[in-house]
């Protein structure tokens, strides 16, 4: 499909209200395997840096889910018949027989349901200050995919001021819908509904928590690139999610197979002293892969429907800018009495030294002897220093543009903003 078939009704409007936060949020377009792999070249130290980094604002969230297994096992050793994962007692209503395996069934799992919606329900915040985290690392992962050699410790936190807001808002959006994904199979559980309803839920509850792992991630590219208010960020957000969707499927992909191999690695390590080594390597560099892969495939969504008409709208604004400073100069110098640049010198008018004066005229023009001329006022506006330097800008911005847009003679006429000569 191509960019001009996209770019039309509610797709068109993405970024309309984005404004430049860098030298690299309009440029050339970049994206895929080459982006990713640049952002890893020659950055692996700092990449552990920076995880650790991020690693402070995910510990919560790390410590909680070490509580939750702890709670779980506590649940498991009430539970009577053995029936889960504890040592188990006899039940005092039923010793033996169904009955009482059934009555200690249903026991656990309610036990099970009401300790899972507890611990998950406090994952939420843990999520949402770790969505912060999440949020700076992609900041610091975009500059990597410029080329940058950026300090990590001011850089990191430059994206915890500009992503706070965003990453929170993702967090708490993607700890939701883990929470729903949770609800949902110990409900099922809990009630014993069917198998089929089960899955089909699960499926949905799961789908639902890849999409919002998407849009956060949106959430945070946008506001590390553009400079947004936050409403219009996550509307276009949302617009993005669905606009670019095989790339975002894609991304999801990636990093579901990225997790996935860390668990497939943990299984195969057993109990052995060797199964925190798959963890390690998840905390120090699969976090960063992750917001990696989600960066380098939006720049592609950003250069497709972003960046075009954001230069388009620098280059209209520079081009205001500049005729109005223009039109400020002219005026300031007609009314100190200055010939406009360029404009024809008016010819003095000739007086006949001759012809004999009035009284009322003969006394004025004594008066006029009698007084110092008065010094000429100083033309007010821009000085001729700064309209160069608008003139060089605007230049610039110009030919960004007609590189953007691949047209060698693709700018509008800018005679509409100078006014007639008077």
């Amino acid at each position: 499909m191509s960019d001009e078939g996209v770019k039309t009704g509610l797709w068109s409007t993405i970024g309309s209200k984005a404004a430049r936060r860098d030298e690299y949020s309009t440029a050339e377009r970049i994206g895929g395997w080459q982006a990713y792999k640049t952002i890893w070249s020659g950055h692996f130290t700092k990449v552990l840096f920076v995880s650790l980094l991020t690693l402070i604002f995910v510990a919560p969230a790390i410590a909680w889910m070490i509580v939750l297994g702890v709670i779980g096992g506590n649940v498991g050793t009430s539970v009577p018949f053995n029936i889960f994962d504890g040592i188990g007692y006899p039940s005092p209503d039923f010793v033996g027989g169904e009955y009482g395996m059934a009555v200690a069934e249903g026991l656990g799992n309610r036990m099970y349901f009401d300790a899972a919606m507890l611990e998950y329900s406090v994952l939420i915040a843990c999520i949402a200050i770790a969505g912060v985290g999440i949020g700076a690392m992609t900041y610091v992962a975009r500059l990597y995919m410029y080329g940058e050699q950026v300090k990590v410790l001011p850089a990191f936190f430059r994206g915890v001021a500009v992503n706070w807001a965003t990453g929170l808002t993702g967090g708490l959006l993607s700890g939701a819908s883990l929470f729903l994904v949770i609800l949902t199979q110990y409900s099922f559980t809990l009630h014993g509904w069917s198998m089929v309803g089960r899955v089909f839920a699960l499926i949905g509850a799961i789908l639902l928590f890849v999409f919002v792992v998407i849009y956060s991630f949106y959430l945070v590219n946008l506001s590390s690139a553009y400079k947004m208010s936050y409403p219009r960020i996550l509307r276009d957000a949302a617009l993005l999610t669905f606009a670019n969707l095989p790339r975002n499927l894609l991304s999801a992909l990636l990093a579901g197979l990225f997790v996935g191999a860390m668990f497939l690695l943990n299984l195969l390590f057993g109990g052995s002293q060797m199964s925190m080594l798959p963890w390690v390597v998840m905390f120090f560099l699969g976090f960063f892969g992750i917001a990696a892969i989600f960066v380098a495939l939006s720049q592609i969504a950003f250069s497709r429907y972003i960046n075009e008409g954001l230069v388009e709208r620098e280059t209209k604004l520079k081009n205001e800018q500049y005729y109005a400073a223009k039109r400020e100069q002219r005026k300031a110098q007609k009314a100190a009495g200055v010939p406009a640049e360029g404009g024809k010198k008016q010819p003095a008018r000739y007086v006949n030294p001759k012809k004999k004066k009035s009284g009322k005229q003969a006394a004025e023009h004594a008066d006029d002897k009698a007084q110092p001329a008065p010094e000429q006022e100083k033309p007010r506006g821009y000085s001729e220093s700064e309209l160069a330097k608008m003139e060089e800008d605007r230049r610039k911005v110009a030919e960004l543009a007609t590189e953007e847009r691949k047209e060698a003679s693709g700018l509008e006429d800018l005679s509409v903003y100078e006014d007639d000569e008077d």
